[in-house]
């Protein structure tokens, strides 16, 4: 028989895996339970309540990320990722705005080469002279022989990445395991969610002046394939007792 510790600090620290995909750092992670109390008033001399009960009506976990890869954001934006390969883009066909962002339908690699002609391919306009490059298009510059509205072809090369199409699909469910270290100790513990539902993100900052974060927050949904007895739905801690 195992006896269990009766004072255990903690601080905790660990790994976050989304159906067994490492998430990356987590700077939090927390669950959150809301209650509902339903009380039976007493009308005896005295007062108070001669019954209550306290019933569980939600609970949710939240973990704040600040991985920015396109995994996890498409776990909170309700996304879908293609992932695309490096290829050479042939004479696409673009307007010109100058000054401004012509933009091209591929991310550009910008340490390719770049060759941008007019309509008819009769003229081909010099980089740092004519135009700037940068990875969403090209720059016409103020200075250079590309005038507003130029019909314009374009021949690059495409980066290697992977495209975040966001809120296309509905709400993925998902299993997390937190294997986690309490600090204090050094004992391992682990939680097992068996059902969690990510919510959209309410924000996504793209500008600041600090690292980046953003929190993953959901219902944790009840798993009626577990039936035994004095077994959660919801989830599990195990904690390390030596």
């Amino acid at each position: 028989m195992t006896t269990e510790t009766i004072n255990e600090q903690y601080i905790g620290s660990g790994i976050v895996y989304v159906d067994g995909r490492d998430v990356g750092n987590v700077s939090a992670l927390d669950f959150a339970l809301e209650v509902e109390t339903k009380t039976r008033p007493s009308y005896r001399p005295g007062g108070g309540n001669i019954a209550s009960v306290t019933r569980v009506s939600s609970v949710s976990l939240s973990a704040t990320l600040d991985s920015f890869n396109n995994a996890n954001l498409a776990l909170s934006l309700r996304g879908v990722i293609d992932v695309k390969a490096s290829k050479v883009v042939t004479a696409e066909e673009v307007v010109a705005i100058v000054p401004g962002l012509v933009e091209t339908k591929e991310m550009l690699d910008t340490t390719q080469e770049v060759t941008v002609t007019d309509e008819d391919a009769t003229t081909t306009y010099v980089k740092g002279k004519d135009f700037e490059v940068t990875a969403a298009g090209i720059k016409p510059l103020e200075s250079g022989d590309i005038t507003e509205g130029n019909a314009l072809k374009v021949t690059y090369t495409t980066r290697a990445a992977s495209a975040l199409q966001a809120l296309v699909e509905s709400g993925k469910e998902v299993k997390m395991i937190f294997d986690g270290i309490n600090d204090d100790n050094g004992r391992p513990s682990v939680v097992k969610v068996y059902r969690w539902k990510p919510s959209p993100m309410e924000s996504l900052s793209l500008i600041g002046d600090d690292y980046g974060e953003f929190t993953l927050s959901g219902d944790v949904l009840a798993d009626d394939t577990i039936t035994a007895t004095g077994k959660s739905k919801f989830f599990v801690r195990e904690a390390a007792s030596a």
